[in-house]
C-alpha cells in the first residue's frame, strides 16, 4: 500500500498487496484553505460482495491499511461500501455518496475503522464503524463549507458509487459462469440471515426479564456459536470463487459497451466539472 498526496488536506490510498503492516501519510488542512482530492482503493470484496480473505505473501504477516490522520473530520462514502456497529456487526452497505463526519479512529484486525455519523435522508445516524479505504476524507466539518459546494461533492461520489455498483453488476453477470457462485452467494446470504436473525433475538432479549430472559440469552448464544462455522463456510467458499474468478478474467470490452454505464461515466464527467479542482488530476 502506497499513499500519494494530492495536496496538504487530501490523500488518494492505493493499495496493493502486501504482506506486512504499512502506514498511509496523511498531512491534512481544512477544504477551505486548499483544494485538492482523494480517492479510494476497493475494499477487497468478489463482484458479488462476499469478503474474501486477503492473500498472504509471508506466513504469520497481516495485510491492512492504517490511518494516520486527524482523529476527528469528515467525507464521502466514494463507493458502495460496507459499515458497522461499534461491536462489529456488519450492518450492510452504505452507497457511494453518503455523507459522513467521524469523530475517532480505531484499528482492526484489518484496517482502521472510523467512528461516523452518517447522513440518512435528513437525519444523521450512528455511530457506526466505516473502513478507511472506502472514502474521501476532509479535515473540519461540512457545515463551515458552503452548502453549494458540499452538495456538488455528494452529486460526483453519488455517481461515482453508481457507476461502480454498475461495473459490479456486469462483472457479476460474467462470474455467474463461476462454478462457485451459487455456493458462495447461498453460503453469504446465509451469514447475513444468521446477523439479522441474532439482532432480532438481542432486541427481543432485551424486552424481556426473568426465566424468559434466560431462555432467550441461551438461544442466542447457540446461535452466536452456530455462526462462527457458518461464517467459515462462507469464507471458505468465498474464498473459491475469488481464486477462480482471478484465474478467468473478464474482458473489459464488455464494460465498454454498456449503453447504462455510458451514461452513468457521462452524467458523472458533467459532475465532475463543478468540483474538477477538489479532485485528483487525471
Amino acid at each position: 500500500m502506497r499513499s500519494v498526496i494530492l495536496a496538504p488536506f487530501l490523500v488518494m490510498f492505493v493499495c496493493a498487496a502486501s504482506a506486512e503492516v504499512k502506514k498511509s501519510s496523511r498531512n491534512l488542512e481544512p477544504l477551505t484553505k486548499r483544494s485538492g482530492s482523494t480517492a479510494s482503493a476497493s475494499s477487497g470484496n468478489t463482484g458479488m460482495s462476499i469478503a474474501t480473505p486477503a492473500k498472504e505473501a509471508v506466513q504469520n504477516t497481516v495485510t491492512k491499511v492504517t490511518f494516520s490522520g486527524p482523529k476527528n473530520g469528515w467525507g464521502f462514502v466514494v463507493a458502495a461500501s460496507p459499515y458497522y456497529t461499534p461491536q462489529g456487526k456488519n450492518c450492510g452497505k452504505l452507497p457511494g455518496g453518503t455523507l459522513f463526519k467521524y469523530t475517532d479512529v480505531k484499528e482492526s484486525s484489518r484496517n482502521a475503522m472510523l467512528v461516523c455519523s452518517v447522513k440518512r435522508g435528513e437525519t444523521w445516524e450512528g455511530p457506526v464503524l466505516l473502513d478507511c479505504t472506502d472514502v474521501a476524507a476532509y479535515e473540519g466539518v461540512p457545515e463551515t463549507l458552503a452548502p453549494e459546494t458540499v452538495k456538488n461533492l455528494g452529486v460526483y461520489y453519488t455517481l461515482n458509487g453508481r457507476v461502480a455498483d454498475r461495473k459490479e453488476e456486469l462483472l457479476d453477470a460474467k462470474l455467474a459462469k463461476n462454478p462457485h457462485y451459487e455456493a458462495a452467494k447461498k453460503a453469504q446470504k446465509a451469514y447475513q440471515d444468521s446477523i439479522t436473525k441474532a439482532a432480532a433475538m438481542e432486541k427481543q432479549m432485551n424486552t424481556l426479564t426473568g426465566p424468559s430472559k434466560a431462555k432467550a440469552d441461551e438461544a442466542l448464544r447457540a446461535l452466536k456459536y452456530e455462526q462462527v462455522r457458518i461464517k467459515a463456510a462462507a469464507d471458505a467458499a468465498a474464498l473459491a470463487y475469488k481464486t477462480w474468478k482471478e484465474s478467468h478474467p473478464v474482458d473489459p470490452g464488455v464494460l465498454a459497451a454498456d449503453p447504462q454505464l455510458m451514461a452513468l461515466e457521462k452524467e458523472r464527467q458533467a459532475a465532475k466539472a463543478a468540483v474538477a479542482s477538489l479532485l485528483p488530476p487525471a
